[in-house]
């Protein structure tokens, strides 16, 4: 008895945008054990590019490649391309990688990614996140000043900080863990992780442990049904125990990998302060917390008003104002009363002709990487509401 894989990938283009920027890659290539989702932004059909450069990268690597170095590689492949075709400038992509090594006596996976695309366990009933999103609002839960509840409401949660494509050197982290049968492995585009709750995705995996295929189709079912604002992609991998299918091996012992799991104990994560003749010392303890918290505030701010104000010099949103759909560049933000943000262009579509379910993206300022794109989602309103 071995362990193999069944897998299944989908990916809509969602309720409001004519295109899919989303890219997948559901074992098809030279590791047949390596399952990709990546998210792509920029510019009209750019994003496309950019996810879709990823994926033909990664479908390349070998079962013995570095699968950070593939990353990387596709990062210096986006720019190269961007700097060749004004059309392409500012594009980029996220990335989540999901492969399977090991030996047949110790199995592990391997979950590297860049931006905020996610990579989930699904084991003995509970659901765990893999990854930890690059993004303003992650920085702020781990920094204990925001829940991860909070986060997910947070009308900045689209605000990312790493990308492929945004910088000559990309930072990639990598996760590696023991797996065993029965352990369900989810990667997913924010189209799905925005749109359904950790505790909604819970239900349906648990409730469609029939087929990779019925949990997949599932979860992108209850993102559209949310509304579909984006572009949304899921892939599910079951690991299971048997004789492995003759028409598609999938075993996981394709190489040698260091089974480590790179998480804190509840033990450490909640140590309390030593009582009595330790009491001072306990104090001074609670005081450099204290300080460690003041001081991870200050510095949030601090990226807000420098690098990120650099950065958001590029990005676009969209707001009501006057009782019409605006075009702004910058970032949605005021501090002590100075926008960072100004109006670009006024759309000629009225507030009162967005449907309720189209609203999100607009109050809560998702933020758009070019002009092209933010144009693109004003002419998807407008083909929306002329077809009501």
């Amino acid at each position: 008895m071995i362990l193999f894989l069944e897998h299944h990938g989908v990916t809509h283009p969602g309720k409001v945008r004519n295109n899919n920027e989303d890219s997948l890659l559901v074992g098809e290539g030279r590791d047949e054990t390596l399952f990709v989702v990546a998210d792509g932004i920029g510019g009209f059909e750019a994003g496309e590019v950019a996810s879709s450069i990823t994926i033909d990268v990664l479908k390349d690597i070998a079962p013995s490649g570095s699968l950070e170095d593939a990353i990387r590689e596709a990062n210096r492949r986006i720019l190269t391309a961007a700097k060749g075709d004004d059309r392409l400038s500012g594009m980029g992509t996220t990335v989540v990688a999901l492969r399977f090594g090991g030996t047949e006596s110790e199995p592990v996976a391997e979950v590297s990614h860049v931006g905020d695309s996610r990579a989930y366990l699904l084991r003995d009933g509970e659901l765990k996140p893999i990854t930890e999103d690059h993004s303003l609002v992650a920085e702020l839960v781990r920094s204990g000043d925001l829940t991860r509840d909070e986060a997910s409401e947070h009308p900045q949660k689209n605000l990312i900080t790493r990308a492929l494509g945004a910088e000559v050197e990309v930072e990639v982290d990598t996760t590696v863990l023991p797996i065993r049968s029965g352990d369900r492995f989810i990667l997913c585009s924010d189209g799905l992780s925005d749109m359904v709750a950790e505790t909604r995705m819970l239900d349906l995996l648990t409730f469609s442990l029939e087929s990779p295929e019925k949990a997949a189709q599932a979860l992108v079912s209850s993102a559209l049904e949310a509304g579909g604002t984006d572009n949304v992609t899921v892939v599910v991998v079951d690991v299971k125990e048997g004789d492995t299918p003759a028409e598609k091996p999938r075993r996981g012992d394709t190489q040698e990998m260091k089974a480590i799991v790179l998480e804190e104990t509840d033990a450490r994560r909640h140590q309390k302060s030593p009582q009595g003749k330790h009491a001072e010392a306990g104090e001074v303890e609670r005081s450099l917390v204290v300080s460690i918290r003041v001081l991870a505030a200050v510095l949030v701010l601090v990226a807000i008003a420098t690098p990120f104000y650099l950065w958001g010099t590029s990005r676009f949103f969209l707001g009501f104002e006057g009782g019409e759909v605006v075009i702004y560049q910058g970032l949605p933000y005021e501090p002590l009363g100075y926008g960072l943000y100004y109006e670009v262009q006024r759309t000629g579509l009225k507030e009162s002709d967005i449907q309720a379910r189209y609203r999100d993206p607009i109050e809560n300022h998702k933020l758009y990487s070019s002009k092209e794109q933010v144009e693109a989602t004003v002419r998807d309103l407008k083909d929306q509401e002329q077809t009501r």
